[in-house]
């Protein structure tokens, strides 16, 4: 039986200012986009009171009601929007008639609207205006992304080191004398944790799961069937507070099956090739983090709210490529926040009905939730207690770099799948930053021993700092800074000819990041070396040790999403697939233009590849490398109400498949093997 690909609807009104009129309005939209359940705001934004009293809640609580059995007769869902726990910001508010414990800076700095999630009196309020909401009966009451100790403006990066957290750190420390100053110098300290960073993970975790517990519980005590969903944020800021993703979630879910406004990572239009960076180092990480039976409904939002924010046709690329998540369905955050209701000429209604019959076609046939293929992308939820600070002075020194593989793979062509343990065998194993600390050094040799591993500078880096470097193959290494003059380009070294050119080159300067040099005690097959402005070769660069290592030279990169442009190349993207079929990479990639972004899956026996054209190029054909000996191709593109078969044709290592992508579209594809030919 066919599931619904659910189009959630957040929706403001004004109770009392303009609540009739779109009432009606919402009524016509629901029809118009496909609408499947309308989420209200209570609350919310440029609307927002404060923290809201009962009297304040009774109003919405009335126009619910109201709005519940409208959409009931159109077989609609009614979920709750409360805008707001923590608070996000203060605003120039205060905390009004509550007396909530604020919440406080690393500088001592006092809130006078954000509070401290840990204060009971407002655990006890906010639960509940939750069991409150509970009574409506409604499909999903949701928790927004100020359920968090980061990002309470203008509190320095957030919280929380009020007194009472103050006590918990001194009781845990073992020392009553404890100064705050004292304590944030220890969680931060550079080289080897410091006791103190793990009472500070530990904490953060504990407080928002005490949180998390008494708004579940109170829902739950009420209504028996009411969902609590979560907004969750940036995986790599929330490690820095140490979130328990699948305790947070089942605590908000007290029984039911949980569910996440996974982030979308672009509230403006981006180009489509950098929000897919994004949208795999952000989403895709959040995704993998999450308790597996977690309805994933992402949140797609274009503030400030109008097409001058964001087009309907990059409106409709965000739909398409989430897809890859496993999606329920989707969040759609389109109109202001301050009581206009639907803007009816901004036309989003007809895009959204042209594009839910392809979603939900995709979605039905079952392949992304089937096993995820590709490279395996390293990393730990837990990452954070694990990391060394390299200054010891700012809280966002406490974010992992493990993500870069996950952004830069799939740009050239190259499928990739996270994954949060080392436990594996007969896999490529790709690992930036510090991930190699989250595991112990007999788990870090067992994953060398059963697969190739790709590692980036700070990889190796740290691999050599822990002691195990030469698992890799690495005697000494040492950092070279971008633009100091010991390397300008990158130039191939291994006789092969890429790009049509001989000796190929590829700019290391300007738009790169810092590289090591490292010397090798292993046989290392070099593919490029690394060369100053004068033409003297200065290290090596991307280089395969023992078949089976693979060390892309590149890192300490300037934030966990960065993805320098001057790394991504059709040059580098021959290179790194070459170096992948030397290990024995099975894969099926990309080549052809770029940005054609491949997600793999395998189906019921069969292999499967998902296309996001993230260029503003149509893609003329599409061109696979290193796949398996496909004969032909089911293919089910975006443009198309019906799918097509295409027959495939093999140049070595290529497959050609003579259709045209166009940009900003997508495209599943079944490939068909001469065996499944037969069977056929």
């Amino acid at each position: 039986m066919s599931e619904r690909f659910l189009y959630m609807f957040r929706f403001c009104c004004d109770p009392g200012f303009n609540d009739q009129a779109e009432t009606a309005a919402l009524l016509r939209y629901v029809d118009e986009a496909l609408i499947d359940d309308v989420a209200v705001f209570a609350n919310v934004e440029e609307l927002n009171t404060g923290h809201m009293t009962l009297e304040e809640q009774d109003v919405y609580l009335d126009f619910m009601r109201d709005l519940a059995q409208a959409l009931d007769q159109k077989g609609v869902t009614l979920s709750v929007n409360h805008w707001h726990s923590v608070m996000h910001a203060d605003l120039g508010k205060t905390m009004g008639p509550h007396a909530f414990r604020p919440m406080v800076d690393r500088y001592g700095k006092e809130a006078s609207l954000c509070v401290c999630p840990l204060c009971k009196d407002w655990q006890q309020h906010i639960a509940r205006l939750y069991a409150r909401y509970a009574q409506l009966h409604a499909s999903i009451l949701w928790v927004e992304d100020d359920f968090r100790l980061h990002n309470h403006d203008p509190l320095e990066w957030g919280g929380c080191f009020c007194e009472e957290h103050m006590r918990l750190y001194r009781e845990r420390a073992g020392d009553p004398t404890l100064t705050r100053e004292a304590f944030v110098e220890g969680v931060l300290k550079p080289g080897e944790p410091h006791p103190y960073r793990k009472i500070w993970l530990d904490v953060g975790r504990e407080t928002m799961l005490s949180a998390a517990r008494a708004i579940g519980e109170a829902v739950r005590a009420v209504n028996p069937t009411v969902r609590v969903g979560l907004m969750s944020s940036v995986p790599h800021v929330h490690a820095a507070e140490g979130r328990d993703w699948h305790a947070l979630l089942r605590a908000l879910a007290c029984g039911q099956k949980p569910v996440d406004r996974v982030h979308l990572p672009a509230y403006q239009e981006l180009s489509p090739s950098v929000y897919l960076h994004r949208f795999n180092m952000v989403s895709m990480l959040t995704a993998a983090m999450l308790p597996p039976e977690t309805d994933i409904c992402p949140e797609l939002e274009n503030y400030p709210f109008s097409r001058f924010s964001k087009s309907l046709r990059f409106t409709r690329f965000q739909l398409l490529s989430a897809l890859p998540m496993n999606l329920r369905g989707v969040m759609l955050d389109l109109y202001d926040l301050n009581g206009n209701g639907i803007v009816w000429e901004e036309g989003y209604q007809k895009m959204l009905r042209e594009s839910k019959d392809y979603l939900l076609r995709l979605t039905n046939l079952g392949v992304f939730g089937g096993r995820r293929k590709g490279v395996r992308v390293l990393y730990s939820p837990r990452s954070s207690y694990t990391l060394h600070t390299p200054l010891g002075r700012d809280m966002e020194e406490l974010y992992p770099h493990e993500c870069f593989f996950a952004g830069l793979l799939p740009a050239l062509g190259i499928p990739y799948a996270y994954c949060d343990h080392a436990d594996l065998c007969g896999e490529v194993v790709a690992v930036s930053g510090q991930a190699f600390r989250s595991f112990s050094p007999e788990e870090i040799r067992g994953l060398f021993a059963h697969n190739a591993v790709l590692i980036n500078a700070d990889a190796a880096w740290t691999l050599w700092d822990m002691g195990l470097g030469e698992l890799a193959g690495i005697a000494d290494v040492r950092w070279m800074a971008q633009n100091g003059g010991e390397y300008a380009y990158e130039q191939v070294s291994n006789g092969k000819c890429y790009v049509g050119r001989e000796k190929a080159r590829a700019s290391a300067v300007i738009s790169c990041s810092d590289a090591v040099d490292i010397t090798y005690a292993a046989n290392a097959h070099e593919y490029t070396a690394l060369h100053d402005s004068f033409r003297r070769r200065t290290a090596a660069g991307q280089v395969v040790v023992d078949g089976r290592v693979l060390v892309f030279p590149f890192g300490r990169f300037a934030s966990p999403l960065e993805i320098p442009p001057m790394l991504l190349t059709t040059l580098r993207r021959e290179i790194l697939q070459d170096m992948l079929g030397e290990v024995g990479f099975k894969g099926c990639m990309t080549a052809g233009g770029p940005y054609v972004e491949p997600y793999a899956f395998e189906h019921q026996g069969s292999q499967w590849l998902y296309l996001v054209n993230a260029s503003l190029d149509d893609a003329s054909e599409i061109v696979l490398s290193g796949a398996p000996s496909a004969e032909a191709a089911q293919v089910w593109l975006s443009t198309l109400e019906d799918s097509f078969r295409l027959q495939a044709s093999r140049e070595g290592h290529r497959t050609r498949l003579g259709f045209v992508l166009p940009a900003m579209e997508t495209a599943l594809m079944r490939l068909i093997t001469s065996s499944e030919e037969e069977n056929a």
